[in-house]
């Protein structure tokens, strides 16, 4: 506030000073051009002077600002590439309203003269793909290539990507496979390289891949155990007799299969029961049981107390009093009382067998249940209630099937 005031009090004093100089009788000026006479006072004449050169000054500034590259010319090439920001953008908002032909010319056309080509090259060439022109995709990459070498390795991971959606897995995997070995930790190529053996069901080769995949977290957490899951389950369904080896041999083979599966993923529901197919293929029903009873020990599940069940095994008189434990913790699991009954019909404990079935299909009735139950008492001769069983669960099937 004081600093103003001072400022105030100074050009007040400036002014009557320079007007109290002004009134003095300091002289004139006298200007005559032909028949035309101009007669000033000095202080008017040293006034205008000031003032001619405040003008002058000011022209030169302005000349040397719109002559120098911050001035006309920068402001004509922010309006240039203004407008070429815009087709741009343009270009891009087509893309996204999936407006394949016209966002891929706007955007190649636009490239040259644009503050990012390699943007408009790139989604130029995504455009043309989906759009089904390849040729001319490659050929918008090729030229993205050539005037940034740097982006090689994004050129050829879109082009092998637009490969894999046309189901070139192929020519896909030629090109990725060579920057797979030299860039091992890029996540977008394990990531198409797990596309393509997915597809092509190639699981030992995406078996290899997953402690890549899972080193460098190309996939999230969830996505990386449900890949596990599928890779693993399809391995051991895939696994088929082989007449050329002998019955050791193939079972040694199932096992090297479940051995590669990792540690936590060895209770997983899928899993046990693909494993328990294969056992059943090399009749390896004793691994079989053991494993079951492992696993239903920890976590339990009735599918796989119904594969145990159908197991025939080397002792099922010890399986047999396993399965009557569990009966304690789940006496109404109907899986757990047709296993009961299939290991008293392998040691042809009729009566235990009937009463099991009994129960069993009293909780939950199906076709299979109704067989069991009167295969036990065609067992035991009780064959009129045998018979009845037996129609009572063609019926059952019959509606079963309809619905």
């Amino acid at each position: 506030m004081r600093r103003l005031l001072l400022v105030i009090v100074t050009a007040l004093l400036l002014g009557a000073s320079s007007i109290w100089l002004m009134q003095q009788d300091s002289g004139y000026i006298l200007f005559s051009l032909n028949n035309t006479t101009v007669e000033m006072t000095a202080w008017v004449g040293l006034l205008l002077f000031l003032l001619v050169i405040g003008i002058a000054v000011w022209l030169i500034l302005l000349v040397r600002w719109l002559s120098d590259g911050g001035g006309l010319r920068q402001w004509w090439g922010s309006r240039r590439s203004e407008r070429h920001a815009n087709k741009t953008a343009q270009g891009l908002i087509l893309f996204a309203d999936h407006d394949w032909q016209k966002a891929s010319e706007i955007l190649a056309a636009s490239a040259p003269k644009s503050s990012m080509p390699d943007v408009n090259l790139l989604f130029s060439a995504r455009a043309a793909a989906e759009n089904n022109q390849i040729d001319l995709a490659h050929e918008l990459l090729e030229k993205l290539k050539e005037s940034k070498p740097k982006a090689s390795l994004l050129v050829d991971k879109t082009f092998a990507e637009i490969l894999l959606r046309e189901e070139r897995f192929a020519e896909a995997l030629a090109l990725l496979q060579p920057i797979a070995q030299a860039k091992p930790e890029d996540r977008g190529v394990l990531r198409l390289l797990s596309d393509i053996y997915y597809l092509t069901n190639d699981w030992v080769a995406l078996q290899k891949l997953l402690s890549d995949i899972n080193r460098f977290k190309a996939l999230n957490k969830v996505d990386f155990e449900e890949l596990e899951i599928d890779v693993y389950a399809n391995l051991l369904g895939d696994f088929t007799l082989n007449t050329e080896v002998t019955a050791q041999e193939q079972r040694d083979q199932v096992g090297d299969l479940w051995e590669l599966i990792p540690k936590h993923l060895r209770h997983n529901a899928v899993l046990i029961s693909k494993y328990f197919d294969a056992l059943k293929l090399v009749n390896d029903a004793d691994k079989l049981a053991v494993l079951a009873i492992k696993s239903i020990n920890s976590r339990w599940n009735s599918d796989l107390v119904r594969e145990f069940g159908e197991a025939e095994t080397s002792t099922p008189e010890k399986h047999l009093m396993t399965a009557e434990k569990w009966l304690i913790n789940h006496p109404e699991d109907p899986a757990l009382l047709m296993t009961l009954g299939n290991l008293c019909c392998q040691l042809k404990f009729w009566g235990k067998a009937r009463d099991y079935f009994s129960s069993a299909v009293k909780l939950n009735p199906t076709p299979t249940l109704l067989l069991k139950l009167a295969n036990v008492l065609t067992e035991m001769g009780e064959h009129k209630e045998s018979q009845n069983l037996y129609r009572q669960g063609l019926l059952l099937s019959i509606k079963t099937q309809d619905n």
